[in-house]
């Protein structure tokens, strides 16, 4: 008989819940790295935007090692390996910031990017197998709560102490030309970070050496498969599961470029509609904020009202509206129209990855390998805007790239409903799924 997921105990949520939080904190630091960057590195706008895509790049390039260094050494040790990986990447920053040399602290936000993703591999599967499949989004949410809840703190503790001088600083290099005078205001302004970095990777070695003591359940997955082909290597994904998958893989590629533009550059978008720098640095905080309204509507909404799916769909159709209405307005309302995205990001995660893995079975860790790389599109879409910032309006380049990537999504989600509806119909009739969901 497959095995039937079953609730997980309240510790294992808690632990999850307490891992989803620091790859928020993490994650979520771009965005005020990259006004720290400019300054500390005295950089240009598009140079300081490779912070984003250095960082989201480890997850294209580190997702299938990370797939087998967790089929190896098991999820607790991969999880510990994760966490101690982020503390080095954190050391290395913070050294590398002090001596204001950027391509180190590229490279150490580099490995930091791939300790996130190595955690992501570990963990993602463990949250979607906790139950049933047609709740997993739910479970998911409880997940993307504590993650965008690091996304609401940490950029706020990161503007309060490493970016508390950033106005002041940029207003005093304004009306300083002596080079020595500037470099001492740089100097000073760079080595802010120090402290804060070592403190954050101290605790992310403290929490691996404690996961070395929690007992884990062993990992299981969805088996909504067909008669496995024993002479078929596992890494070969069923020819029927193929859309679903890599048409997944692709939303998600849209989902978090668009995410990050809305989340890292609404600080830069806010500066060029002359918004006040000393503001602009907490605009990140706006954006998250609004995510954990979507995660919390999509809590209450999804089974009871409708399904996950259905909810994907609704959120695409107002991120469509909401894209539009930043690219229509100007000043504060626009930045809030690029804000109100969190809404519609805030359960595509949840919504997207379960149904782009559902029914791999024993390949779960290959599927959600190639979900973690969709993570780059992090990397290259906030690129894109930027890039075309420099030949269009800011506003005009914003609505260029996130008006067709929730169109895109938005048809996803209706096909996969489409394919999902037989399946759906048999379980609500109580009868027993006999072939495997054809999503």
């Amino acid at each position: 008989m497959p095995h039937r997921p079953v609730p997980a105990p309240a510790g294992l949520v808690a632990l999850m819940g307490f891992l989803f939080f620091i790859i928020g904190v993490m994650t979520w630091l771009n965005g005020p790295l990259i006004a720290f960057a400019r300054l500390s590195f005295s950089l240009d706008e598009n140079t300081t935007f490779l912070i984003p895509t250095v960082f989201y790049s480890a997850h294209l390039l580190g997702a299938f090692p990370s797939a087998w260094v967790t089929g190896r050494v098991g999820a607790k040790a991969g999880m510990m390996l994760a966490l101690l990986g982020m503390a080095g990447g954190c050391v290395g920053f913070a050294a590398c910031s002090a001596a204001r040399f950027y391509p180190g602290g590229l490279a150490a936000l580099f490995v930091t990017g791939c300790g996130v993703t190595l955690l992501g591999i570990t963990i993602n599967p463990y949250v979607t197998g906790m139950g049933p499949f047609h709740t997993a989004a739910r479970r998911i949410a409880i997940m993307g709560l504590c993650n965008k809840g690091a996304g609401i703190i940490a950029p706020v503790i990161f503007g309060k102490t490493t970016l508390r001088t950033l106005g002041s600083t940029t207003r005093a290099l304004g009306v300083t030309t002596d080079p020595g005078q500037r470099a001492v205001l740089i100097s000073h302004f760079a080595h802010q970070i120090v402290i804060p970095y070592l403190v954050l990777a101290a605790g992310l070695a403290i929490t691996a050496l404690s996961i070395r003591f929690i007992s884990l359940p062993p990992l299981h997955f969805h088996v909504d498969e067909p008669q496995q082909d024993a002479s078929r290597p596992a890494t070969d994904l069923p020819r029927s599961w193929r859309p679903q998958l890599w048409l997944g893989a692709a939303c998600l590629f849209l989902y978090v470029g668009v995410e990050a533009i809305a989340g890292d550059a609404i600080g830069t978008y806010g500066d060029h509609l002359g918004l006040d720098i000393d503001n602009t640095k907490f605009f990140t905080s706006l954006t998250f904020c609004m995510m954990i309204v979507g995660y919390v509507c999509g809590l209450i909404m999804i089974p009871r009202v409708m399904s996950q799916l259905s909810y994907l769909a609704f959120a695409a159709a107002v991120g469509v509206i909401l894209s539009g209405g930043a690219v229509l307005t100007t000043g504060m309302t626009s930045v809030l129209c690029m804000a109100a995205l969190g809404f519609s990001d805030a359960m595509m995660w949840p919504s997207l990855y379960p149904v782009a893995i559902r029914g791999l079975g024993r390949r779960t860790l290959h599927g959600t390998a190639i979900t973690v790389m969709a993570v780059s599109g992090g990397a290259v879409l906030p690129k894109l805007f930027v890039w075309l910032a420099t030949t269009y309006d800011f506003t005009i380049a914003f609505g260029g790239i996130l008006i067709p990537s929730y169109l895109f999504i938005l048809s996803y989600s209706l096909w996969a409903a489409r394919r999902d509806a037989p399946a759906t119909r048999e379980r609500l009739s109580g009868n027993p799924v006999t072939q495997p969901p054809a999503l």
